[in-house]
């Protein structure tokens, strides 16, 4: 995907966007990691963080998304430059070193967190990739992706998302005893609940070709980059959580709750109560509106 970046100035006329590169790479990792959060949902623990002297390696940025896995990020200034394969190296590292990134995120938050170690992934972030790393990546099946970014002036800061990272089967290295699945959860609901889940989750996945369904222990979160849409699945409702402001909605319907100070699982501040066909039509409306929201 290529996008050329124009500027509309005071006159309504365009000026386009010369592009920019960091002259270091430490520039482009700084830069991510200072903003970690707003671009990935991603919670920064620790830079140039060392395998050992045994491995002689160190991963650039390592840290916990917002359903509680570890991520590892990898950059190059330029081209992708061996990136995949260490890539494929620090991850098979993580999951063989649990211990380590378990009391990291203890050090590093002063709290003890539940890590979902179903679905560990890694960033590459490169200025270019060709054709054969995403083939490379798309073969591999392991959950990494290939992240394209650009710099232009007027500190314009782009990306392009080429792989999303597949979830974890049973198969995977990086998989866990415990296996969530769709099925998984859609246990818990009665038939009438799975018909309207049904609905909303290909409603959600039609949004974009990219957009990644991810089962998690106490729900199903749809992502691209960060999460916009959550789903708890309970016998006779759902309940879905939404990354939208609870300010910019009518909570005088029914079915809408603030949950900004309540606990919940899933990510999201505004809660949709489904129960029947008559509350698919402002829930579509809703994920339509975080998927938007979330930048994707």
């Amino acid at each position: 995907m290529t996008f050329i970046p124009y500027k509309i100035k005071d006159d309504g006329k365009m000026k386009q966007l010369k592009k920019k590169d960091f002259k270091l790479e430490k520039e482009l990792q700084s830069l991510v990691e200072e903003n970690l959060k707003e671009l990935f949902g991603i919670t920064f623990l620790a830079t140039e963080y060392s395998t050992g002297q045994r491995h002689g390696g160190r991963m650039d940025t390592i840290g916990i998304d917002e359903n509680n896995s570890p991520v590892i990020l990898e950059y190059k200034r330029n081209k992708n430059q061996n990136i995949i394969n260490q890539a494929l190296f620090y991850l098979d590292w993580l999951v063989d070193h649990k211990s380590a990134f378990e009391l990291l995120v203890r050090d590093t938050l002063n709290k003890k967190i539940e890590i979902d170690w179903s679905s560990p992934r890694v960033l590459c972030i490169a200025e270019e990739f060709n054709k054969y790393d995403t083939y490379a990546v798309d073969q591999m099946k392991r959950p990494i992706e290939l992240i394209q970014y650009r710099i232009f002036e007027d500190d314009l800061f782009a990306l392009d998302i080429l792989t999303a990272a597949e979830e974890s089967k049973g198969n995977n290295k990086s998989s866990t005893n415990k296996d969530y699945s769709v099925e998984y959860h859609l246990k818990n609901g009665s038939e009438r609940i799975k018909k309207l889940f049904d609905e909303l989750r290909d409603f959600t996945l039609e949004l974009a070709d990219d957009v990644v369904e991810s089962p998690r222990k106490f729900y199903i979160a749809y992502r691209i980059i960060r999460n916009f849409l959550c789903i708890d699945i309970h016998k006779e409702h759902l309940l879905i959580y939404l990354r939208i402001e609870p300010a910019e909605v009518d909570l005088e319907y029914d079915i809408l709750r603030d949950v900004s100070e309540i606990g919940h699982f899933g990510t999201g501040d505004l809660e949709v109560r489904v129960e029947s066909e008559d509350d698919i039509k402002l829930a579509k409306q809703l994920i339509e509106k975080a998927y938007d929201n979330s930048g994707n």
